[in-house]
């Protein structure tokens, strides 16, 4: 069983069609997967989806069926990890290793923390993610990450689910 943690970049396609759905909605159509989020990715989804709607690419009645289905599914489908000290403490230090944005430092601190959890069980979490600083980030830290804007994301995940 694989897991992926999704970065709010990635989720957003999901429910707003852009370059990368399709390869969302592939993942979406795995069997048996599991789904990790932060509550902070929460936060900036419906940030950015509210982004959309003041540059009219989204009315606001789509804004509202989208973040309702976007939390009718956060509550069946994905675990989601709380923020906490621990993670900020643990996201401080990667802002200066990195110079990554405080919130992709919150994201990279949450994938950590969850490698750590699975490293337990034998297993290691899929970053799931299209900010490319971030990407880069997550893999000098040891985690697989998959960009679903790229070309080749559909042949790079087929080789870390089979």
């Amino acid at each position: 069983m694989v897991t992926f943690y999704f970065d709010t970049s990635a989720l957003v396609k999901r429910y707003h069609v852009e370059i990368g759905t399709d390869i969302i909605d592939k993942i979406f159509e795995l069997e048996d997967p599991k789904f990790v989020i932060s509550h902070w990715t929460v936060l900036e989804f419906t940030v950015a989806l509210s982004a959309k709607v003041r540059r009219k690419e989204l009315s606001k009645e789509s804004f509202n069926v989208v973040v309702s289905r976007f939390l009718r599914d956060i509550l069946d489908d994905f675990t989601i990890t709380s923020v906490n000290d621990e993670l900020v403490a643990l996201a401080t230090p990667l802002t200066v290793k990195y110079s990554l944005p405080s919130s992709d430092c919150l994201q990279l601190a949450c994938v950590l923390s969850l490698k750590s959890t699975l490293e337990s069980v034998g297993e290691k979490p899929v970053l799931i993610c299209s900010d490319m600083d971030l990407s880069r980030a997550a893999q000098r830290e040891g985690i697989r990450s998959i960009n679903p804007e790229e070309k080749d994301a559909w042949e790079k995940l087929k080789t870390i689910i089979t």
